[in-house]
């Protein structure tokens, strides 16, 4: 059995740098207050639904007030995210995490409506030695987890894309890969999608 690592994917609440397809509806200062919510909510419900390591991967590095007061109100180690494209740079964070403890996830910061249950069964089949696929509903994923970080499903994809997923469970069928796939999620990128998603999530709601 693995303990398998949960690296989450976070970029440096930067107003004008983050959240962009969040405008013109709000503010460059309020898409970055909205990014940082994002990230205090997904820490907290990674670290009451994951029971074995958790790292915070920043962007461009760990080096930030907030994922500085995350890790020591978490105690959840800080990693940068290094150079490279998004696939470079989860295929390292993979890496390491599977080098220490087997198994490893990666998961961004737009589902923090995610249920606990949800990364408990992640958790459950890495540790099982089964790879893991959440996907998004803008054809991207909101988390994967494999025991072998496998340069084929991350090299040359359109980031962003509505092709991710499709892509990538291409790629897995070729190399023999079967995920276990877990409920489809709704990515906070846009206005709509933190409407929608606030209506469920009360934390959200002070933004609409």
């Amino acid at each position: 059995m693995h303990h398998p690592a949960l690296m989450i994917f976070a970029k440096q609440p930067i107003a004008g740098q983050v959240k962009t397809r969040l405008q013109p509806e709000f503010t460059a200062a309020q898409a970055a207050e909205i990014a940082e919510l994002l990230i205090r909510e997904t820490v907290a419900l990674a670290v009451s639904s994951w029971p074995d390591p958790i790292y915070l991967c920043g962007a461009p590095d760990a080096n930030h007030p907030l994922f500085q007061e995350l890790a020591e109100r978490f105690n959840v180690s800080l990693l940068d995210q290094g150079d490279g494209d998004l696939g470079r740079r989860m295929q390292r964070a993979l890496a390491y995490g599977i080098e220490r403890h087997g198994a490893a996830a990666v998961m961004g910061c737009d589902v923090p409506h995610c249920d606990w249950d949800i990364l408990d069964d992640a958790n459950a089949a890495l540790a099982r030695g089964r790879a893991v696929l959440g996907p998004s509903e803008d054809g991207g994923y909101y988390l994967i987890g494999v025991t072998d970080a496998r340069a084929e499903l991350f090299a040359d994809i359109p980031w962003g894309g509505p092709q991710v997923l499709d892509i990538t469970l291409d790629r897995a069928n070729q190399i023999d890969i079967d995920f276990t796939m877990l409920p489809p999620l709704r990515d906070i990128d846009t206005a709509a999608d933190l409407w929608l998603v606030a209506r469920q999530h009360p934390r959200l709601r002070r933004f609409l």
